[in-house]
């Protein structure tokens, strides 16, 4: 008996030394040392490692809203929990993210345990720790790697000065920002400065500012901030619909409560958003002493001419008092400053309780008319649209008077830079351009337009009209739709198209391949959507970094060393759901992406630093906080050494039409689909049949023997483009529906 005892303790101890060598603190995860986060380094020692760990849990799982189109069912799982050693106190580097998806095969599963766990809960963790921009996580390593342990005090937020963690460029602080990673806290005294609305509209998050500039993005990862029309992801989610409103700009918040998450940027080279604060009870959100509404901004006409007076409208209403005034300000002298702008009282129109109108006088044509809006509440709070801090300088809504119509270069042009929102946001316009990028092979497989007489501003993306993929470089075309903004990417959401019958070739803008002043001030926002043309005026255009990141980006500049501020960023072989460039360019910078998100279409040239070229030309475009060139086919890589398959871009839209299933003898069922598509050729000929979005995305591909079979499953319910070419190059395209 004694042997045996003696035996269980041995192996009781064996057991519990295993685990000591094996358990690491959430603190020990977390922490980074001073003089690395000086160095902008916040990587997690463990990175890469598998590890154990316990934690308290936050709040409860049901409440995480990640939807998620990498991992199977749509929906990531979560928490946070924080060091059980810490006594539940935030701030330390004692809290970490638990990233709810393990690997298996060839996907990501949810762990579906997260979703049931409470607040106060002690669970043991087994996974590895990982980083996504900027952010420590720890996946587990299996559906069974969470289990509790334990119940304690459900931990509580810590106030904590908005400046320890973000700049007021929104810029993360990491030396003093870094501890509070995953932590729970409250930030108070706080001013909405600005509203993003994204997703089409079914998501919102928000700028915060305190008194010193300090700024903020409070975004929406829990159910807390899902609007009314977000049908919940998460199968447990105690809500059927999200009830969140969306504050307006000049909103005061006496306190606001949530999770922090990084989304690195500054000097770590991300692109994110700072420290983030997601709140995830709707007691997180208390409002405080807020000034006048004003909402519903409107001018008519939208786009006047120098023989209209301009009505400027607005809803302004208060929400705990009365309007005492409302006035619209007003000038044609772009550099006045607000105080010198020409007063006009707004009075109530008629029908109404709480809209209000003022009048601006005719213009000559091509005048730029800056205008803004004050109201002032019977407590002496006063708001501004569009919202600024200060009523001496800020910002101004403007317009610009056209006798011959709006043009692109009116969408563009922004008085600031740094504020790059189209003035014609979420309104519907019409205006003409030539094709600078279509959908048809060798080509970009994105629709750009450019004013040929304009040499700034000129340029922009379309989307969502199936008559866009009919269009050809060289082309004149009016198109009508509303104008939005794709995260500081301005494009039109077109509805009708009409060629005009014009063609003009458009020469691309000459710009310097290592201008870093035009990253660094947003100098290159003017060429948004451009044909540019990057030349090195000393010598040839070099690869500076030819894998800049996994996403099919590299760089180049004056030569093979330049860093990236002094370098341009170069997108190519990568169309998925974030990024769209060009199939038909043959360098690209990871060997993977010849068949990962989307399948190159000419022969594969691996980027190096030993190439070089004459010029690069592309469309410029921004997106992630950065700009990059898209070179739409080899050709646009000008004198590339080594030499690459030239393009054929087909510019006889006669010869190279593209015709019905039925010319072609083609049919396909059934119509509307809601899993797989039928394509029957009557020849029996071989070709190739994918399916497009209505943007020109090409989101499936199959080879077509006489007979083949698509899958259209896993799209999302709306119109899509089949897409035919046989063996002799004849094309014939068809619309469908997927339910």
């Amino acid at each position: 008996m004694k042997k045996q005892v003696f035996v269980l303790i041995a192996g009781l101890f064996t057991v519990l030394f295993s685990y000591a060598q094996t358990a690491v603190s959430v603190n020990d995860i977390q922490y980074v040392s001073p003089t690395d986060l000086a160095a902008c380094k916040d990587a997690s020692a463990y990175e890469g490692q598998t590890i154990k760990t316990v934690g308290i849990v936050m709040y409860n799982g049901n409440l995480t809203e990640v939807a998620s189109g990498s991992v199977n069912g749509g929906y990531r799982p979560g928490v946070h929990i924080i060091d059980t050693a810490s006594g539940a106190t935030m701030g330390n580097f004692d809290a970490v993210q638990i990233h709810g998806v393990y690997r298996s095969g060839n996907q990501n599963q949810p762990v579906t345990a997260l979703d049931n766990l409470v607040a106060g809960m002690i669970v043991e963790v087994t996974g590895v720790v990982g980083d996504f921009s900027g952010e420590t996580q720890l996946s587990p390593s299996d559906a069974s790697s969470v289990s509790v342990i334990g119940t304690t005090t459900v931990p509580s937020p810590k106030v904590v000065d908005l400046g320890l963690l973000n700049d007021n460029s929104r810029v993360n602080k990491l030396p003093s920002g870094e501890a509070w990673e995953g932590s729970l806290v409250t930030i108070e005294n706080v001013t909405v400065v600005a509203v993003s609305s994204f997703a089409g509209g079914s998501r919102v998050s928000f700028d915060v500012s305190d008194a010193n500039g300090n700024t903020i993005n409070i975004s929406d990862r829990f159910l807390a901030q899902k609007l009314t029309s977000w049908t919940p992801r998460n199968a447990s989610s105690p809500q059927a619909k999200g009830k969140f409103v969306a504050p307006i700009v000049g909103t005061i918040y006496e306190s606001l409560t949530g999770i922090v998450l990084h989304s690195a940027n500054g000097c770590t080279g991300g692109t994110g958003r700072g420290y983030e604060l997601n709140p995830f009870d709707s007691s997180h959100y208390k409002i405080g002493d807020t000034p006048p509404s004003i909402t519903e901004v409107n001018r008519n006409p939208l786009v006047p001419s120098s023989n209209d007076d301009v009505i400027v409208s607005a809803k302004i209403l208060d929400f705990n008092g009365t309007v005492a005034r409302q006035t619209l300000y007003y000038t044609t002298n772009v550099n006045a400053e607000n105080p010198n702008f020409t007063a006009v009282s707004m009075v109530l129109k008629s029908g109404t309780t709480d809209e209000f109108q003022a009048t601006i006088p005719k213009a000559a044509n091509g005048t730029i008319v800056r205008y803004y809006i004050q109201a002032e509440d019977n407590d002496g709070n006063k708001s501004f649209e569009p919202f600024t801090a200060s009523s001496t300088t800020g910002a101004t809504a403007f317009y610009t008077v056209r006798d011959g119509g709006l043009t692109i270069v009116d969408l563009q042009y922004v008085l600031n830079p740094s504020s790059d929102a189209s003035p014609y946001v979420g309104k519907t316009v019409t205006v003409k351009g030539y094709v600078t990028a279509s959908a048809k092979p060798y080509d970009l497989e994105d629709i750009y337009i450019q004013d040929k007489d304009a040499i700034e501003w000129a340029g922009i993306r379309l989307k969502g009209s199936a008559d866009l993929l009919d269009l050809w470089r060289t082309e004149e075309v009016e198109v009508t739709g509303v104008v939005q903004e794709s995260f500081g990417f301005t494009e039109i959401i077109v509805s009708s198209v009409e060629k005009t019958g014009n063609k003009a070739e458009i020469a691309p803008i000459e710009l310097p391949v290592s201008d870093s002043a035009g990253r660094a001030n947003n100098g290159y926002e003017k060429y948004e959507s451009m044909l540019v043309k990057m030349v090195n005026n000393t010598g040839k255009v070099k690869i500076s970094n030819p894998r800049f990141n996994p996403f099919g980006e590299w760089t180049v500049s004056v030569d093979t060393g330049s860093n990236f501020a002094n370098s341009t960023k170069v997108q190519t072989g990568v169309k998925n759901g974030n990024n769209n460039s060009s199939l038909w360019v043959s360098v690209l910078s990871d060997s993977v992406l010849e068949v990962q998100d989307g399948i190159l279409e000419v022969p594969l040239v691996k980027a190096t630093k030993e190439m070089e070229m004459d010029a690069l030309v592309g469309l410029m475009y921004y997106g992630f906080g950065q700009y990059a060139v898209k070179p739409r086919n080899n050709d646009d890589l000008q004198g590339f050494t080594p030499a690459l398959e030239a393009a054929e871009y087909a510019k006889d839209t006669a010869t190279n039409s593209v015709a019905s299933f039925q010319a072609l003898g083609l049919e396909f069922y059934p119509n509307p689909a809601n899993d797989v598509i039928t394509v029957k050729t009557a020849s029996h000929s071989l070709g190739t049949v994918l399916v497009r979005s209505l943007d020109g995305r090409v989101l499936a591909t199959e080879p077509v023997v006489a007979t083949a079979r698509i899958r259209v499953a896993a799209l999302t319910n709306g119109i899509y483009i089949l897409e035919y070419t046989n063996d002799h190059g004849q094309r014939a395209s068809a619309k469908f529906v997927k339910f």
